[in-house]
């Protein structure tokens, strides 16, 4: 057993070599007297009166600061004042701080356990104050179990939270032989109560151990009491965190650390420090000031940096042993992963401490600064009162920031970035067919009351009726919320290409970090190349065969700084709409940099293409072309064969592209492609009604691509309309052998209310492999729709041929007929029916209460 100044001796040694000033393996330094003593409280054996006795003087003499005689049980013996009755058998019992600082004004003892014959336990609980921590210094084990190369079997030393001394895997575990720690294997224990269990299951005749134990404290300017610094535990973890720019600069720096330092850190961890900035162009320099792991653990205990928020981001670099580097990132998201694996003798490792610092990088945008003489009072008027100002001239800022869409497209605006005034004016103006997109990632009011305020307006102040949006003070919104996870971003669309954001504060910053500020992102977008943006989503366009150009380049989504701040699935679509007379060619040229993900792989048929994966399809970056009912035309994924390319699909109705990005972040943008549109004129497939007797339906040749991977896609109508009652027989043939999955043909009543092309019930379907059909419709079904469905790499060809027998006598004028069993009254027509109808039934036809009388 180590003597008190042996103990000292090694203290010393340590702290001249430089351990205890870098923070390796450091403790607290408990010293009581400098006399040769037998242990901490016994100066000598014998040689002092004894309490009940003071003529006998071969009792002990104890240390006169905070040693207590252990009594006629023990007369050779000292212990700590306020622990007597745990001289002889120091075993399962209670150390309270504020009790043993009463009883002997120490906050440390010394723990010599009894000797036991196992297998039997001990166990120690530790009370701290609310600004304590609970330290233990072990340096002697003898027959506490054995390290068996990955874990303690036979017996443990273990340190864990709260009162329930109960074996957990993943607290701190210490085993040993015959062990002599020199300097000692330290243990911290940072929430509040905590227990050392000492089990053997072994059979032994002697198992021992000697510690020392502290209650340290949290603001110990020694360091030994190290917390976080900057930092928020995230609730309901065991040991991860949240570190934010704006909290870590207002500190100046930040700490991070392993769990337990300057202790050994506990086993079989996956702690996650979650790292943000709050702009585009923040950046964080990790200086790791520690880093001791085991040797030849990497593959278990060591630090891993990943650009993002989770283990799939991209990885940045891995540290472990003693791997001491300075490392450089920009944001908006980084991960650090802090990982160990089992405890390991000698226990001389204690993981890592590293500062966080944020900064900007350097830009060389200036401010356009105009100076006018106008005051305040004149300024608020002019903005209470828009109407009295007539054009945008009338009045000026002394601080006005314009953004033109003619030198930049995309980008991030702060007002931090210029010089202070009481207002400032951003005017973003675009070019005549621009829209501008604002996203509000950053702003802080601080002002009482609304007398500071963010004004949002859908063009030049003076020619709007107001702002389409106000934000007033006291207001803070930062990019990420307390869990690290991303908060509602403020979106707005302009109607025309100018937006104008107001920002009023009353009062100047003492510093920069109290300034009232506001940062965002802008993105100029224009619609007569790139398609209608839509209002309610960040990435979501519309092309429409009337208006748009007739061909094109698909734009690639998450480029602009719109998407900076986005962490998780990012889905945008491209939708595109033909006229009447028009059909959609929308052509993927190639793919590059999608995840090669081996749970999903693309197979292409006559039936278009499909992502076949393993997983939930959302897990997985993928691109795909949906129609107007949702149903998958070609979805690409996975590891895309090149020459595969391209693939087309050709449409008369509208179809979708949707880009999916399983886990979208900035410094990973996902995978872009390069696809192409057109709108060809042609009346191959439009809604037509015919009204003669008799007649056939014969689709045109079309030219048929080059590419394998060219897919036709139609939903056509043809209504079958007669004013006269009628019998209608139908005659469809075809030369092709096709699948009903490739093409089909089918026959139904007509329904006013149906809201799908007033389809009613289903009468007669036909595949090209039934080659010749005829059908006889029933009496007096006047009005019938033929739909042709088709989803192939060829064409359909098919001829349909209708005659109708007629009686004259029962001729008369009116609206498509219902089915024969339906009831006599019709409802109205619906806007949606085709102009052309109505104009053939308005002269037999108005209606009175919601039903038709036929004159």
């Amino acid at each position: 057993m180590p003597s008190l100044h042996l103990f000292i001796w090694i203290w010393l040694a340590w702290l001249s070599r430089g351990y205890f000033s870098n923070a390796q393996l450091a403790w607290t330094p408990i010293y009581v007297d400098g006399n040769s003593q037998i242990d901490l409280w016994t100066q000598e054996s014998k040689g002092c009166p004894c309490p009940w006795n003071v003529n006998n003087h071969q009792c002990a003499c104890c240390v006169q600061d905070g040693g207590c005689h252990c009594g006629k049980e023990s007369p050779n013996r000292c212990t700590q004042c306020g622990l007597e009755k745990h001289c002889s058998f120091m075993c399962n019992m209670s150390i309270t701080s504020t009790e043993l600082q009463k009883h002997s004004g120490k906050s440390f003892g010394q723990i010599k356990s009894p000797s036991l014959e196992g297998p039997d336990h001990c166990w120690f609980t530790f009370v701290p104050s609310p600004t304590e921590r609970v330290e233990i210094q072990i340096y002697r084990l003898l027959n506490v179990g054995r390290f068996n190369g990955s874990s303690c079997v036979g017996g443990f030393l273990q340190l864990m939270s709260g009162v329930e001394p109960i074996f957990s895997s993943t607290d701190n575990n210490i085993c040993g032989v015959n062990e002599r720690f020199s300097p000692p294997v330290v243990l911290f224990s940072d929430d509040g109560v905590a227990s050392l269990l000492f089990q053997i299951f072994d059979k032994t005749r002697r198992s021992q151990f000697l510690a020392y134990f502290s209650f340290t404290s949290i603001n110990n300017t020694e360091g030994l009491g190290f917390q976080p610094r900057g930092g928020m535990k995230l609730q309901n973890t065991d040991c991860d965190w949240l570190y934010q720019d704006f909290a870590c600069v207002k500190l100046g720096i930040c700490t991070i650390s392993s769990p337990n330092y300057p202790g050994i850190y506990p086993p079989n961890r996956q702690c996650k420090y979650h790292i943000t900035t709050s702009n585009d162009r923040m950046r964080v320099r990790i200086t790791f000031n520690t880093l001791l792991l085991p040797q030849n653990y990497c593959s278990t205990d060591y630090v891993a940096i990943y650009h993002g928020s989770t283990r799939s981001s991209p990885h940045l670099i891995t540290l472990c042993a003693n791997q001491k580097k300075s490392v450089d990132y920009p944001g908006p998201k980084l991960l650090l992963e802090f990982s160990s694996g089992p405890q390991v003798p000698p226990y001389n490792y204690n993981g890592f401490v590293a500062n966080l610092e944020f900064y900007e990088k350097t830009t060389t945008t200036e401010p356009s600064l105009l100076l006018f003489s106008h005051t305040m009072e004149q300024l608020s008027n002019a903005v209470q009162h828009p109407k009295e100002i007539s054009t945008a001239a009338s009045y000026k800022f002394k601080c006005e920031i314009t953004i033109s869409g003619n030198n930049t497209r995309s980008g991030h605006f702060d007002t931090r970035e210029y010089e202070w005034f009481p207002t400032c004016r951003l005017i973003f103006k675009g070019r005549v067919t621009d829209v501008i997109h604002i996203s509000l990632f950053n702003y802080r009011l601080r002002a009482p009351q609304c007398r500071s305020v963010i004004e949002i307006f859908d063009g030049f102040m003076e020619d709007t009726k107001g702002p389409i949006d106000k934000l007033c003070s006291p207001l803070i919104k930062q990019t990420y919320d307390i869990e690290a996870q991303n908060t509602h971003v403020k979106k707005y669309l302009s109607t025309k290409n100018i937006m104008v954001i107001l920002l009023r504060r009353p009062t100047a910053p003492s510093s920069t970090n109290e300034a009232e500020f506001l940062s965002g992102s802008f993105f100029f977008h224009d619609e007569q190349i790139s398609g209608t943006m839509q209002p309610n989503g960040l990435c979501d366009v519309k092309y429409n065969g009337v208006n748009s150009p007739l061909a094109g380049l698909l734009d690639n989504p998450g480029l602009q700084q719109l998407y900076w701040n986005i962490d998780g699935p990012l889905i945008c679509t491209q939708q595109f709409v033909p006229a009447v007379n028009q059909s959609v060619i929308i052509k993927i040229l190639g793919l590059e940099h999608m995840a090669q993900n081996p749970s999903c792989i693309t197979q292409c048929g006559d039936n278009g293409c499909r992502c076949v994966s393993k997983s939930n399809l959302q897990r997985v970056d993928h691109f795909v072309i949906v129609n107007e009912e949702g149903w998958t035309i070609a979805c690409l994924c996975g590891a895309f064969q090149p020459e595969w390319f391209p693939v087309s699909v050709r449409s008369w109705s509208s179809l979708t592209v949707i880009y999916s990005v399983a886990h979208y972040i900035w410094s990973n943008k996902g995978f872009s492609f390069s696809a192409s549109y057109t709108f060809n004129t042609d009346t191959i497939c439009s809604d037509q009604i015919y009204t003669l007797h008799s007649g056939e339906i014969v689709l045109k040749n079309i030219s048929t691509p080059d590419n394998l991977n060219h897919f036709y896609h139609q939903t056509c109508t043809w209504t079958l309309h007669s004013n006269v009652e009628r019998q209608l027989e139908l005659d469809i043939t075809s030369k092709q052998n096709r699948p009903c999955t490739a093409w089909n043909i089918s026959v139904h009543e007509y329904s006013a209310s149906a809201k799908d092309r007033h389809l009613g019930e289903l009468l007669h379907s036909f595949c090209s492999r039934d080659s010749h059909k005829q059908y006889l419709l029933p009496w007096k079904l006047n009005t019938v729709i033929i739909r042709l469905k088709t989803l192939s790499r060829t064409l359909p060809q098919f001829r349909i041929k209708w005659k109708s027998q007629v009686i004259r006598a029962n001729t008369r004028f009116g609206t498509p007929t219902a089915a024969p069993n339906a009831v006599s009254s019709v409802t109205c027509l619906q806007p949606s029916v085709s102009i052309f109808l109505i104009l053939l039934i308005l002269t037999g036809l108005h209606c009175e209460n919601g039903t038709n009388t036929y004159r």
